[in-house]
């Protein structure tokens, strides 16, 4: 007894070829455009592109939908290759087709469009790239024209105030919990202007800075607007911070515990501060 499965008509053979991979579908679905896709294959074009490879509209993997039928037609024109001897299990293969005309002109046409699809992308990369140069010059001419006509920044107000840290400073429990030996000072600032400014301290020891709304020093955590530790470099604090024209207080501490000596800090902004 001979069984051979049946062979498709070739008319329907380019049907059943994944148009990006150009293989037999496997595991075929329905995209939104009305193609039919090799899974895998769309599935990694969608996440590359979000588009159709066709009609560019926008697809989504959610909204592929299994080609069952075709999955069954491809199936059987892979199987139908091959007829076997169910009596002693010899396996026989059917002699080469030739390859219609029309199969001939339809690859033909895959290939003009693959060129044509080819060019379609040499001409975008050609189009991003004027574009590119364009925005580059044009934004080198928009900056040289407003680094020439823009007005000078207002003058800046420095002022300074110094202390230390002795053996008989406040001692308090950093924010983060830690309730080693700190010494520190809390220097309210008043700002009379709002705007920018910049705080920074300048010490021979490594300074730690704490700038609160309202400092509570049973609840350190509490009101805390920044922190730092080296910003300023050389192990010196330094903020800059948009502050309204109000009281402020910064907390001057050190970063290692037990440590004493002299500090001061300086602010730099629209007006002068008062320190108390």
């Amino acid at each position: 007894m001979i069984q051979t499965t049946t062979v498709l008509n070739t008319e329907n053979d380019d049907n059943l070829f994944c148009p990006i991979t150009l293989e037999l579908f496997r595991d075929p679905v329905i995209a939104k455009d009305g193609h039919v896709y090799e899974r895998e294959a769309i599935t990694k074009w969608i996440l590359q592109h979000g588009t159709s490879p066709f009609t560019r509209e926008t697809l989504q993997i959610t909204d592929l939908l299994p080609d069952d039928h075709l999955k069954r037609l491809a199936a059987a024109r892979r199987n139908s290759v091959v007829s076997y001897q169910v009596r002693d299990g010899t396996v026989t293969l059917p002699s080469l087709r030739k390859l219609p005309k029309n199969q001939t002109h339809d690859r033909n046409i895959c290939r003009a469009l693959e060129l044509s699809r080819r060019s379609h992308k040499i001409f975008l990369f050609i189009i991003c790239t004027c574009l590119i140069c364009v925005s580059i010059s044009l934004g080198v001419s928009l900056g040289v024209k407003h680094t020439i006509t823009s007005p000078p920044r207002d003058p800046q107000t420095s002022c300074n105030y110094s202390s230390s840290l002795t053996r008989t400073s406040m001692m308090f429990q950093r924010p983060n919990g830690d309730r080693g030996v700190y010494y520190y000072k809390p220097i309210q600032i008043f700002i009379s202007t709002s705007g920018y400014y910049e705080i920074q301290s300048f010490s021979n020891i490594d300074m730690f800075g704490y700038f609160y709304l309202y400092f509570m020093p049973l609840n350190p955590p509490m009101n805390i607007l920044m922190a730092d530790d080296d910003s300023g470099g050389d192990e010196q604090f330094y903020f800059r911070i948009s502050l309204d024209p109000i009281m402020y207080t910064l907390v001057a501490t050190t970063y290692e515990k037990n440590i004493t000596g002299l500090f001061s800090i300086m602010v730099t902004g629209p007006a002068s501060v008062t320190f108390h």
